[in-house]
């Protein structure tokens, strides 16, 4: 079809196409500059097509709980385990989430203990380890929380297919205590990276390549995933997180096709 038009279609119409297409472009960047995260729709329309009824998932920093109720919803006969810092979103998940969910109420790092939390209660997403560098007229509370590794916590003979990892810039720690279940597992890894939240915690994009090469992985764009295109190489990597092109990337097998 994009050939015939190419070929047969008048002169005026191709203009007034292209013209009509540029709009249609100009409207979808304008609608994700508002409160709308197209990492979001991404991630769920990735969740739906790669799980599988029975596929086993982990979300570290389930905050609300919506990617988790769309792991649920893609994987009813799976086993699932939820990580939630924050008390009062811990024992909402609790409430909500039970006949085949775990859901704890730990913050996930390199080494296990208790450690001081900043929460943010006005918003909770931007809560974590480190108070974060933002415009934000609330200062944050600060909570005492539980501390463990995610190597300790998951059995070694369940095969976990996905993690979702949103830690506002603690990602270096939480997957340094999981790098058997990443090594062993191979599993999809959403997670988000990017400047004002990994900086904050001295964390290059050397780092985190590194560790995912060193399990055997490598990382890319969901877009890049989707159509098929090889990981990012280590310095496309650091182009996307220092030019902030992009702060939500997926790690996943080397050997892996993606279809």
């Amino acid at each position: 079809m994009k050939n015939f038009l190419r070929r047969y279609a008048p002169g005026w119409f191709k203009v007034i196409s292209k013209k009509a297409l540029f709009k249609v472009y100009q409207l979808i960047e304008a609608f994700y500059r508002l409160p709308v995260d197209k990492y979001d729709f991404q991630t769920t329309a990735l969740i739906r097509k790669k799980l599988k009824k029975n596929s086993n998932c982990i979300d570290i920093g389930a905050n609300l709980g919506h990617i988790l109720m769309e792991i649920v919803a893609a994987a009813p006969k799976g086993k699932h385990f939820a990580f939630e810092p924050i008390p009062n979103l811990y024992h909402s998940l609790k409430k909500r989430f039970s006949d085949n969910t775990t859901v704890y109420n730990y913050a996930l790092s390199s080494t296990k203990g208790s450690t001081s939390f900043n929460y943010y209660p006005g918003r909770p997403a931007v809560s974590g380890f480190r108070e974060r560098n933002i415009q934000f007229s609330q200062q944050p509370t600060l909570l005492t929380v539980q501390v463990e590794k995610l190597d300790d916590l998951i059995p070694e003979d369940l095969k976990i297919d996905l993690i979702k990892i949103d830690v506002e810039g603690a990602e270096y720690e939480v997957l340094q205590g999981a790098k058997n279940v990443l090594i062993k597992n191979k599993p999809l890894v959403l997670f988000e990276f990017g400047l004002g939240a990994a900086d904050v915690y001295g964390t290059t994009p050397d780092d985190i390549f590194q560790l995912f090469e060193d399990c055997g992985m490598g990382i890319s764009t969901i877009e890049y995933f989707n159509a098929h295109k090889a990981p990012l190489s280590k310095e496309e990597f650091n182009g996307q997180f220092y030019k902030n092109y992009n702060f939500f990337f997926i790690a996943y097998p080397t050997t892996m096709v993606s279809n």
